[in-house]
């Protein structure tokens, strides 16, 4: 099903001339250099084409004909006039091979170059064209001794180039003539693909390796991989163990391949997983639903607006795509060695996907101050687990997006976690309470309300306002004050209430008693209204007690702040 569906991405890519997805016969590539050749053969200069935008140079993307040079100890030069520093110039930088491998790898980088040198001479007498006799002769005047003379070398030695005769604006592997027999398919059926159900040449390696996965390879892993014979059946060798056609086994690594490309916004991060998604047809939902999970840059500051005002009709259940019946695919796939896992793989309609997305907005939603973001990614949800976010569990966050996208209870682990954070830093802030929030409605069906309800009928709700109330007393009567109750005893008055509270209850009548007027009589109503809605203070909370604690604490705090902003106003009209 994944494959099938990947290859029909590719399909409706391929016809998308925007899309500037690879042709079958390409493949993108990550080039670094380029060699620039007089018409005559002579080398003109070597010269760098990584963008570098103030940080680590990047590789420039390209597409080249015929596939990826697959991993392996065998010489596989390219035939088309690409390749790297080792087999097109016999070169690599010694010294960035390690002294146990250098004399090794040297010795391979010349056998690399002369299996290049005959490779791209043997087609002389077939490819006739001023351009390849050029090249050709350069070829068969060029010594890796004469490397050393151009530093470039050093800082893309082992990295892909290509090769451009001077004055032509387009490199030599786009010549018709020599990419002509990567579109040739001259191989029989062999099999039937397991992909198209057609009759097809059977692919014996996927030799397209899946880039862009976090944690995997920088090189590439495969999703269909056989390279143990314990892992075949019925003597069958390599990958026609799964029967994939060569033309599906192109499109499928190359349609994920595109989607795994940061630049078209297809893909999120989630911990240890990378997310991508797709629609059956085109459909803005591809861009929204990015946006709307994690917040994905747009590609300028107006498409941003467009997306958040999409996004906020979303959440308040208005937009047409909420009843669009287009089927739209999310997978979850997570390193592992050379190989990829599956992590998940949901397939549903754009509106289902919307509407769940729309659900878990208003999970969270709860009051906030001005300063307070509007929105709250996946991102900023996981990072309320932990101190930094190298400490957020992996395999929370894919746990967390499975709930989010099937409209499921959240994961357990999480509501364990935002307290635990609570305790630990003895505050809450507006993301942490609104995962809170999200968690007790979905998973523990509570009714919490978006702002302060005074009427609540939990007493942990009503524990946390009181909480709140004997803070903001000690605040008004000792201004100055560094640490505050809440310093020193969140984490014990959350948990253990029946053995805090007594004393946070005496201590604050010492802090009423050193207020005046107005101050005083409000902040005795307010502390008796609490009470009274308290009969006792149990000796022990649980997790979703706590929970509730934290969320009446956080809406009171909220409540005074609101009353603050108002007080100037109402003092000026008096």
């Amino acid at each position: 099903m994944i494959l099938q569906e990947l290859c029909k991405l590719y399909d409706r890519l391929d016809s998308d001339p925007e899309a500037n997805i690879a042709k079958r016969g390409f493949f993108q590539q990550g080039v670094a250099f380029e060699v620039v050749i007089s018409s005559t053969g002579e080398l003109i200069q070597i010269n760098d084409l990584r963008e570098s935008d103030g940080k680590k140079p990047r590789n420039r993307s390209m597409l080249l004909p015929g596939t990826a040079k697959p991993s392996g100890s065998g010489l596989n030069p390219s035939i088309y006039g690409w390749d790297r520093t080792d087999y097109m110039l016999g070169y690599l930088n010694s010294d960035k091979l390690r002294d146990d491998e250098r004399e090794k790898k040297l010795k391979r980088a010349g056998e690399a170059h002369c299996a290049y040198k005959e490779a791209m001479l043997s087609r002389k007498g077939e490819i006739q064209h001023s351009d390849y006799n050029a090249f050709c002769t350069f070829l068969q005047s060029w010594s890796p001794d004469q490397a050393g003379q151009h530093a470039v070398l050093q800082e893309v030695s082992g990295l892909f180039g290509v090769v451009r005769i001077q004055n032509q604006k387009s490199y030599l592997h786009k010549l018709k003539e020599i990419h002509a027999p990567c579109l040739q398919n001259a191989a029989a059926a062999d099999g039937q693909c397991l992909v198209t159900g057609e009759s097809a040449t059977i692919a014996r390696l996927h030799d397209i390796k899946i880039k862009g996965v976090n944690g995997a390879q920088s090189s590439g892993a495969a999703i269909v991989s056989f390279n143990k014979p314990a892992f075949g059946s019925y003597e069958k060798s390599q990958s026609k163990n799964a029967p994939v056609g060569e033309p599906a086994a192109f499109s499928y690594t190359t349609a994920l391949n595109y989607l795994l490309e940061r630049r078209h916004r297809r893909r999120v991060q989630v911990g240890d997983t990378s997310v991508v998604f797709w629609a059956a047809q085109p459909s803005p939902a591809e861009e929204i639903f990015g946006f709307g999970l994690n917040e994905e840059a747009a590609e300028d500051d107006n498409r941003a607006k467009e997306l958040e005002a999409a996004f906020e009709l979303i959440a308040q259940g208005e937009h047409p795509l909420l009843s669009d019946g287009t089927p739209f695919y999310v997978l979850g796939l997570a390193p592992n060695a050379s190989r990829l896992s599956v992590r998940f793989w949901y397939r549903d309609s754009v509106g289902a996907f919307l509407s769940h997305l729309q659900q878990h907005e208003q999970n969270l939603s709860i009051v906030r101050s001005p300063k307070d973001r509007a929105r709250l990614p996946l991102w900023l949800l996981l990072a309320q687990t932990a101190r930094e976010s190298k400490e957020v569990s992996p395999l929370l966050g894919g746990a967390l997006l499975r709930s989010i996208l099937t409209a499921t209870p959240y994961p357990e682990s999480f509501l364990q976690a935002l307290i635990r954070r609570n305790r630990a830093e003895r505050d809450i802030r507006h993301p942490r309470a609104a995962a809170i929030k999200a968690v007790l409605i979905r998973n523990y069906q509570q009714e919490i309300t978006m702002s302060l309800n005074p009427d609540h009928p939990k007493p942990a709700y009503q524990l946390g306002r009181l909480f709140a109330a004997l803070e903001r007393n000690q605040e008004s009567a000792l201004p100055n004050i560094k640490a505050t109750v809440k310093d020193r005893f969140f984490g014990a008055a959350s948990a253990t209430p029946g053995a805090v509270f007594p004393r946070l209850i005496r201590l604050g009548q010492h802090h009423i008693a050193k207020l005046e007027g107005g101050l005083k009589v409000n902040a005795e109503k307010q502390v008796q209204e609490i009470m009274g809605r308290i009969k006792s203070f149990p000796g022990h909370l649980d997790l979703v007690a706590q929970g509730l604690f934290a969320l009446g604490y956080y809406h009171q705090r909220q409540d005074f702040f609101t009353r603050k902003d108002k007080e100037p106003t109402q003092a000026n009209e008096d």
